[in-house]
């Protein structure tokens, strides 16, 4: 993007504090922010899915027959089922889902969420309709879902009023029985407010990762609007080489073609970034944070973090772009100063990707105008902050 609990593994992850004192003695600056990641689905309502091992599949023999007269999906017939998980207590304005799973050619899936406010049930919202492949229809999020609740921003739901509970839906769907999607993981990151920048000091020095460069530039076909499929390439990359496993080395024009969302015409849909990294084995997940603080403990466990924030001109010193309604970028490390670290990927070549950033601009910008909005990508069993 630019611009429950009961018997399930359940992972809960707090962003920073629900309040933080300024610095210079003000009241404090309220925000709320979460990440609720569910795995091994053993509890919910399984209706046309079942468990295989630990991951959500199709049950051949309970799916149900459907046919597209909408044009949403296929433009004709298949098959589907769908499990509706627990409901979950949480607290937001704001919810972004990104999932794990594979998709087999001619098949696919649709996460929705709902969120519950003092007037009851909002209702289904889709967050994405996705698969890993060029076919039966191209990928796409769904547009036109406002009502009087809220609405779907490409990939963000906003509800007009708190919610204090959310309640998701997986649909898998299938043109033929023999194939199914195989979803190991969902997660949502939830917000509530907005963080203000520069009250949470710097940690300190963290290493300086060595994550491979890589310009969005250097395409003449479209590269200038390629900057989240360009980070995600280039961490990717990174774990490719420190682990050996090749399948993560994915071109920028490669990652470009699998994370396109057909209906807002971009590769910044965020989710489709991570579900992308996702289907090749990584972790992967989108996250909101509230400081760079909290990137910093990341960076220090070996992982490269990707920030999507905007900026206007002479907002961010010593940026390639004078200003940009939406831009994503690699942090790679800090310095001693607390300054950042990246691999920008609108300099104008790969080996002038490495940029230091002033930190107070990075995270102001990257605050007000994302909510502190991550990529997270990193192997399994590899070790993280908070899990």
């Amino acid at each position: 993007m630019r611009v429950w609990l009961g018997m399930m593994a359940v992972v809960m992850i707090f962003f920073g504090p629900a309040a933080v004192v300024d610095a210079v003695g003000g009241p404090p600056k309220k925000a709320v922010k979460s990440y609720h990641e569910v795995k091994h689905f053993s509890g919910g309502t399984f209706a046309g899915t079942k468990k295989r091992g630990s991951t959500l599949v199709l049950n051949p023999e309970t799916a149900k027959r459907g046919k597209d007269s909408s044009g949403r999906y296929n433009e004709g017939t298949y098959f589907y089922g769908r499990w509706t998980a627990p409901v979950h207590g949480a607290w937001f304005e704001e919810a972004i889902a990104s999932w794990q799973a594979v998709t087999p050619a001619g098949t696919w899936l649709e996460v929705e969420l709902r969120g519950r406010t003092k007037q009851g049930w909002t209702k289904w919202y889709s967050m994405g309709v996705w698969h890993q492949n060029d076919t039966p229809f191209p990928r796409h999020s769904v547009q036109g879902q406002g009502d009087e609740d809220g609405d779907v921003a490409v990939d963000t739901l906003k509800l007009e009023k708190t919610s204090h509970a959310v309640q998701a839906r997986i649909t898998l769907f299938t043109e033929d029985l023999s194939r199914t999607p195989s979803l190991r993981a969902y997660g949502i990151a939830f917000s509530k407010g907005e963080d203000q920048a520069d009250r949470i000091p710097s940690t300190g020095p963290t290493r300086a990762l060595d994550v491979p460069m890589r310009s969005q530039m250097v395409y003449p076909d479209g590269g200038e609007v390629w900057c989240s499929p360009t980070s995600t390439s280039m961490v990717m990359d990174y774990w490719a080489r420190l682990t050996g496993n090749r399948e993560w080395e994915q071109s920028v024009p490669t990652v470009v073609k699998g994370v396109w969302d057909h209906v807002y015409d971009g590769g910044g849909n965020w989710p489709f970034n991570t579900a992308y990294a996702a289907s090749h084995g990584l972790e992967a997940k989108v996250v909101r944070m509230g400081s760079l603080a909290e990137a910093e403990r990341w960076v220090q466990m070996g992982v490269p973090i990707i920030i999507s924030f905007a900026y206007d001109e002479g907002e961010l010193t010593g940026s390639p772009l004078p200003s940009s309604p939406g831009h994503l970028l690699v942090i790679r490390g800090f310095d001693e100063q607390g300054d950042v670290l990246t691999n920008d990927p609108a300099a104008p070549t790969n080996d002038e990707v490495r940029i230091t950033y002033d930190r107070q601009e990075v995270e102001r910008l990257w605050l007000e105008h994302s909510n502190g909005t991550a990529y997270l990508i990193y192997p399994p069993g590899w070790q993280t902050p908070g899990f």
